[in-house]
């Protein structure tokens, strides 16, 4: 007698923390909708049933659904009563025979000639947005419990990997612009450093004279004449102040100008 009793305890604490593995599993938790409590399960691989499919979309775009994640209208997702969370099902809508493959990610639907619920990216690939409502294949392909499928396990590989493409391509182009900004800042150091050597070697030439600083701004943009400066000078000779074009080039250049008589009164300075 004793040890039927112990027999008995023991199954039924095996019952009692069966049960209470299975509540703390997120994919099947049990839940109430309009007073009818749904239990839901993992199906096994191959499953199939037919019935109707609906869609969803705008007014549930980013919301949450039932394991967290917010609700992408555009996604390959579904809504099932009582499928657990993460089981990937083939839908085939049974008028066009086309198929999509969905993970359930949410709840619903809650109508009872309805079997499951598509995102509007799922129903659109199958051809039932205009129809609202199809006959429809379901075929498991996955119910995933606590150990996850190999294609999840690669996936997740996957992305990882991804994520530390993108982190090593980011600091190589982060490296590379901070090389060109370098490079820059190096030319620019450079070039002055040359147009400053340059300054030494180069040649003043005055191209025209004249009594006012007005009447030689007009000179200079009636001939467009960029590099020129007016200098200003008094000459004592003559009493009265001389406001001077001058324009700085190189030696071959002055050499150009001086013959080409551009400027009849041109002559070399330095």
């Amino acid at each position: 007698m004793k040890l039927n009793n112990i027999i008995k305890s023991t199954l039924i604490a095996m019952l009692l923390l069966s049960s209470s593995l299975y509540a703390l599993d997120k994919n099947i938790l049990a839940y109430k909708d309009r007073g009818i409590k749904y239990y839901p399960k993992y199906v096994h691989k191959g499953y199939t049933k037919i019935g109707k499919a609906s869609w969803y979309g705008k007014p549930f775009h980013g919301r949450l659904t039932a394991n967290g994640e917010r609700y992408n209208m555009y996604g390959m997702t579904a809504a099932h009563k009582t499928y657990a969370l993460g089981t990937r099902l083939k839908v085939t809508n049974l008028r066009n025979r086309r198929s999509v493959i969905v993970r359930v990610n949410d709840r619903g639907p809650f109508h009872s000639t309805r079997k499951i619920d598509l995102s509007y990216g799922a129903a659109k690939k199958i051809g039932m947005i205009h129809k609202g409502v199809s006959r429809v294949k379901i075929e498991v392909l996955s119910s995933r419990g606590k150990t996850s499928s190999k294609k999840h396990k690669k996936s997740k590989k996957r992305f990882v990997q991804k994520k530390h493409n993108l982190k090593k391509h980011k600091s190589k182009t982060k490296k590379r612009v901070l090389a060109q900004k370098s490079k820059k800042v190096y030319k620019k150091k450079v070039s002055k450093k040359i147009s400053k050597h340059s300054m030494k070697r180069e040649k003043r030439i005055q191209l025209a004279s004249f009594s006012t600083k007005k009447q030689a701004k007009n000179f200079n943009k009636k001939h467009h004449l960029k590099n020129a400066i007016i200098v200003k000078k008094y000459i004592k000779s003559q009493k009265k102040t001389a406001y001077r074009v001058v324009i700085n080039c190189t030696q071959k250049e002055a050499k150009k100008l001086l013959n080409s008589k551009k400027f009849a009164g041109a002559y070399k300075l330095s």
